[in-house]
C-alpha cells in the first residue's frame, strides 16, 4: 500500500509539473505577437495593421477548427434542445469584443512600443474588476479597491512617460485592454459551451467582420515573406499555445495558469528587442512593474478569496 501511495503521489507531480511546462510554453508563445507584428508591418512598408489582424484571426480559427468540430452548440440544459452558439446574444457580442480587441492590439503595435501594448491590454483583469458590479452583478470589497487604484498609477506613469510620441497607439492598446475584459464577462457567459469552439466562433467570426474593413483600407494581398509571417502568428503564436494553455489548466490551478502568463509580458519586449532592435522606454519599465505588482496580489487575494466573484485565468490573446 506504500509503494501504491508513493507511486500516485509521483505520478500526480509529473502531471503538475507537465501542466506548468504546457502553460509556460503558451505564455512564450504568446509573448512573440509583438516580434512578429513589428516583422510583418515593417515599419510602415508591410501590410496595413487591419489586413494582419484578419490573416491572425482567420489562420488560427482554421487551425483550431478540427478541434471545435461539432461542438459549435451549447450543452444541453434541462431536458430542453441544443443551442448553436451563433444564435445566443452573448456569442454575437463575444465575437464583437474579440474583434475589436484583436484590431486594437494589432493597430497599437504599428503605433507604439510593444511593450506598452502587452502591458496595457493586460489591464484586462482590471476592467473586470471594476466593470462586473454593472455587467455581472458582482460587488467586489471597497478595501479591494486599492488593487485598481494601483493598476491605474501604473497606466498613467505610462502614459505619462510616451503620451507626446505615440499617444493614439497607447489609447489603442488601453481599449484592447478593456476590450478584452469585456470579452472575458461575455466567455463566463458561455461557459456552458465548449471552449475550443468559442474560440473558433471568436477568431472565425472576427475575420469576417473584419474583412470588409480589409477591403477598403488594407488590401488582401501581401508579400510572400509577411504571408509566411502570418502563418506562423495565426498557428503558432496563438492556436498552438490555445490548446497548449487548454491542456495545461486541466493539471494546473486556475490562479497558478495566471501567475505563470505574467511570463508574457516580460518577454514580450526581449522578442521585440531581439527581432527589431526596439528599446523599452524608462516610464514603461517603472508603470508596467507597477501594473504587474498589481496583477500578482490580485491573482493572490482571489486565491484566497479575497476578491470576491472573480475568475482568475488571464489567458494570453496579442
Amino acid at each position: 500500500m506504500p509503494n501504491a501511495v508513493h507511486h500516485d503521489s509521483l505520478a500526480s507531480r509529473r502531471t503538475y509539473f507537465v501542466g506548468v511546462g504546457l502553460v509556460f510554453a503558451a505564455a512564450l508563445l504568446w509573448s512573440l505577437n509583438g516580434a512578429l507584428i513589428k516583422l510583418v508591418y515593417e515599419d510602415g512598408h508591410g501590410p496595413h495593421g487591419v489586413t494582419i489582424a484578419f490573416y491572425r484571426s482567420l489562420f488560427a480559427g482554421l487551425f483550431l477548427a478540427p478541434l471545435a468540430w461539432g461542438k459549435l452548440h451549447t450543452l444541453k440544459p434541462r431536458g430542453k434542445p441544443r443551442r448553436p452558439i451563433g444564435l445566443r446574444p452573448a456569442a454575437l457580442w463575444c465575437m464583437v469584443f474579440f474583434t475589436l480587441m484583436t484590431v486594437c492590439f494589432v493597430v497599437a503595435n504599428t503605433m507604439t512600443e510593444a511593450a506598452n501594448v502587452i502591458i496595457l491590454q493586460y489591464t484586462s483583469t482590471f476592467w473586470v474588476f471594476a466593470l462586473s458590479p454593472w455587467i455581472l452583478k458582482e460587488r467586489a470589497r471597497a478595501r479591494d479597491l486599492w488593487i485598481l487604484v494601483l493598476a491605474i498609477l501604473g497606466i498613467g506613469i505610462i502614459f505619462f512617460g510616451n503620451a507626446a510620441t505615440s499617444l493614439l497607439g497607447l489609447i489603442n492598446a488601453l481599449a484592447s485592454g478593456l476590450f478584452y475584459g469585456l470579452l472575458t464577462m461575455m466567455i463566463r457567459r458561455l461557459r456552458d459551451s465548449n471552449s475550443a469552439a468559442v474560440t473558433v466562433w471568436n477568431n472565425l467570426g472576427s475575420a469576417a467582420l473584419i474583412l470588409p474593413f480589409v477591403l477598403i483600407m488594407g488590401g488582401l494581398l501581401v508579400s510572400t515573406r509577411a504571408g509566411v509571417l502570418l502563418i506562423i502568428m495565426g498557428v503558432v503564436q496563438f492556436g498552438l499555445p490555445y490548446y497548449l494553455f487548454s491542456l495545461g489548466l486541466t493539471r494546473v490551478p486556475a490562479y497558478q495558469a495566471a501567475l505563470i502568463t505574467l511570463a508574457e509580458p516580460i518577454l514580450v519586449p526581449i522578442w521585440t528587442y531581439l527581432a527589431v532592435r526596439e528599446a523599452v522606454p524608462w516610464s514603461t519599465v517603472i508603470g508596467g512593474s507597477v501594473i504587474l505588482v498589481a496583477l500578482v496580489v490580485f491573482v493572490w487575494l482571489a486565491r484566497r478569496g479575497g476578491v470576491p466573484g472573480t475568475a482568475v485565468v488571464m489567458e494570453g490573446n496579442g
